[in-house]
């Protein structure tokens, strides 16, 4: 009897098993079929499987349970299963966006009309990880292409808002699969080779989780660029993305939106924007990173704002989403910082991935010291968007705004499937005071890694100093203000909150900083660089700078930056208002505060020999100096002294010069440069510059051979 009702009950099983399958396919055409979350599917695939322990009882004894006779362990076991299964869902599923995929946005394009456009919701967005290309020729002209494949299909993709493309630059397999696997189900790599004028290239999709070939694509042409586009729709069709009437996405062709000269195109993948410009003076998409670039390192106002209005002029020929960076890297550049911020608000709803838009949200964040929202974007960035990039974005701001166990918990997770990720518990762990935690990982680092020996010692200074002194942030309050670049325009910004030193870089994010010392502390991750900051103090025990040393794998180099109280900036406020007659005074008081602070008499100097010059005195002793010097070029506009120096291997940005005398000028930018210009005993005119050296605290001539020029 038993047996024949246990019989009737797996035959009762199966068919609802293959009820539900097919239920669930239905469903699952369904979705797709007007853009709604494909986690439904989810949802009722555990609901099905969650129920099974009922239906069996169910199925069992269906004659008495059918007659409503339920004995006391159903009465318990049915709504106990429901509330198990509801409680999982709720959990598995409670912070998941079970609505449409797509969504409508509002934007304003670049002629200022009111547009209406749908788009896939950031969390349904597939991701592509492109990977680094091999080189089958033995061409090196050709090995450019290596990386340059990868980031020409990447920008190309972002395209399409539906997909979010990404561009590692691996290229053996075990790393490809312990990246990718992370946050995706495969990832594109692939070879290349030319063969007279012939370009073969091969792309593959593979597994993420073993690297297997899951479909191939052979294309061949002798024009280079026009096979990225081809490769583009390869990959297109076989992520899983389905054009509709409603959810579509222009593609231009790269050569229209970069350069018809393939090597101009070259230098733009190598980095090096100045030559992709000399090679195509139109080459909008090249001025455009070129002004980001220089803006980040605050590399020259004059420069950013000059390929700021080169990318501007050029617009036209980029798609839309460029063209919207543009405008807003105008804005940036011109220190229209609501405007900007405004327009990067209302981007990041149209394309939340967008690096450059979260990087300027980032910047701000840091300018207005919001730690917390900070955190918030990353985070949120990090869900819909999951990759070691935004990873290692979110591990910055858990840190800045003091969320270090969710960090470490975060990254034991993702240890699992890549263990190498336990590196980054070195920085919050050493917030915690968890030492001897800190030092096996170090030991482990040593032994595991040893090219990052350069980079480590940072971390072990930082240990021994917690270890003898504890974690107390509130010794370090000396180091809080503003520093300034002696070599640009950067600026650093240090205070205190969320009990740990925060580190701000004008144009970049926030940073966090461990105590290394009584006047060191340190930062960055081992798999990248670390930073060591030590201040500088006069013989009165009064800050007067920081010598900034970046580590990298076999080097180091060291920046200084003055520290600038509020006297000095009160003058510099002053002098930028062109208010000179306060400025003066203000850097009479700061140079009697600051005597270390030479540069500052230069300022004065300035002030003091307009007083001694009209308009057009100044004017013509400008134009004595005018012309070349090597790779240096002097130029007049609208009254102004100008001055580039450029050769094979140097490209400085375009700086103003302020005359302190008759021949010698003040570098605005640079505080620790003056240039000169002086008559050799053979009576030649001759470009020189000064820098201001902050070993002997004294101007000294620099190098003769490199920076001693006689007048072409």
């Amino acid at each position: 009897m038993n047996k024949k009702k246990w019989f009737n009950t797996f035959k009762f099983l199966a068919a609802y098993l293959v009820a539900a399958w097919t239920f669930l396919q239905f469903v699952d055409w369904t979705l797709n079929r007007y853009s709604i979350s494909p986690y439904w599917v989810d949802v009722l695939l555990w609901i099905f499987i969650g129920i099974i322990p009922s239906l069996l009882i169910y199925f069992f004894h269906r004659e008495r349970i059918n007659n409503r006779i339920l004995k006391l362990r159903e009465k318990i076991i049915f709504p106990l299963n429901i509330f198990i299964v509801a409680v999982g869902l709720y959990f598995g599923f409670g912070s998941t966006d079970l609505g449409a995929t797509t969504k409508e946005i509002n934007y304003t394009d670049d002629q200022g009309s009111a547009q209406k456009a749908i788009i896939t919701k950031e969390e349904f967005r597939i991701g592509i990880p492109i990977y680094g290309f091999k080189n089958d020729t033995k061409i090196d002209s050709l090995d450019w292409m290596r990386y340059g494949i990868g980031q020409l299909l990447v920008e190309d993709l972002k395209q399409n808002k539906s997909i979010s493309p990404d561009f590692a630059f691996y290229t053996d397999t075990s790393t490809k699969i312990e990246e990718s696997s992370l946050f995706n189900d495969f990832y594109i790599d692939g070879t290349y080779k030319k063969e007279d004028d012939i370009y073969t290239i091969k792309a593959y999709k593979r597994k993420a989780t073993n690297g297997k070939i899951l479909k191939e694509k052979v294309v061949s042409g002798d024009n280079f660029l026009a096979l990225i586009d081809e490769l583009t729709v390869f990959i297109i069709e076989n992520s899983g993305f389905v054009e509709t009437k409603t959810l579509r996405y222009l593609d231009y062709p790269i050569n229209e939106f970069m350069s018809n000269s393939l090597n101009a195109v070259s230098e733009y993948i190598e980095g090096n924007y100045s030559k992709a410009i000399e090679l195509d003076n139109q080459f909008a998409l090249a001025y455009l990173e070129f002004a980001k670039r220089r803006l980040r390192f605050s590399q020259g106002k004059l420069e950013v704002q000059d390929l700021t209005d080169k990318a501007f002029e050029y617009r036209q020929r980029l798609p839309l989403q460029k063209q919207l960076e543009v405008n807003i890297q105008r804005n940036l550049a011109y220190e229209n910082f609501e405007d900007a911020e405004e327009q990067v608000q209302l981007q990041l709803e149209v394309d939340p991935h967008n690096a450059f838009y979260n990087d300027v949200l980032f910047s701000i964040y840091g300018e207005t010291r919001e730690t917390e929202k900070f955190f918030g974007s990353s985070e949120r960035l990090f869900d819909i968007d999951p990759k070691p990039e935004t990873g290692t974005n979110l591990a910055v701001a858990a840190m800045v705004s003091g969320h270090d166990d969710m960090l470490i918990n975060e990254i034991k997770k993702y240890e699992l499937i890549s263990p190498n990720l336990k590196i980054f518990r070195i920085q919050p762990l050493l917030f915690k005071g968890e030492i001897e935690e800190v030092k096996e990982l170090l030991e482990d680092v040593k032994t595991l890694y040893p090219s990052y020996n350069n980079k480590r010692h940072v971390y072990d200074s930082a240990v021994a100093y917690i270890k003898e002194n504890g974690y107390d942030i509130s010794k370090f309050k000396h180091f809080e203000g503003r520093y300034r670049s002696g070599f640009n325009e950067q600026v650093f910004t240090f205070w205190i909150d969320n009990n740990r030193l925060i580190k701000h870089v004008k144009n970049q994010a926030m940073d966090a900083l461990l105590p290394a010392g009584p006047n060191t502390v340190v930062n960055g991750f081992l798999n990248n660089v670390t930073y060591k900051y030590n201040l500088a103090l006069n013989d009165n025990g009064k800050v007067i700078g920081i010598k900034s040393t970046v580590f990298n794998y076999k080097e180091s180099s060291s920046f200084w930056y003055w520290k600038e109280d509020e006297t000095i900036q009160k003058a510099h406020e002053a002098f930028d208002k062109k208010d000179f007659a306060s400025a003066e005074e203000l850097y009479k008081t700061a140079i009697e505060e600051n005597p270390k602070h030479d540069y500052l008499k230069n300022y004065l100097k300035h002030i003091q020999y307009l007083k001694e010059r009209d308009i057009d005195s100044l004017v013509q002793q400008h134009q004595k100096y005018v012309g070349t010097y090597g790779p240096r070029e002097f130029w007049i506009e609208n009254n102004a002294f100008f001055y580039k120096r450029k050769s094979e291997t140097t490209e400085l940005p375009k700086y103003e010069l302020l005359p302190i005398d008759d021949n010698r000028y003040m570098d605005i930018s640079r505080a620790g440069t003056i240039m000169a210009f002086e008559i050799n005993d053979k009576g030649q005119l001759a470009s020189a510059s000064y820098s201001f050296n902050t070993e002997t605290f004294k101007w000294e001539l620099t190098a003769v051979g490199e920076n001693y020029f006689l007048k072409d």
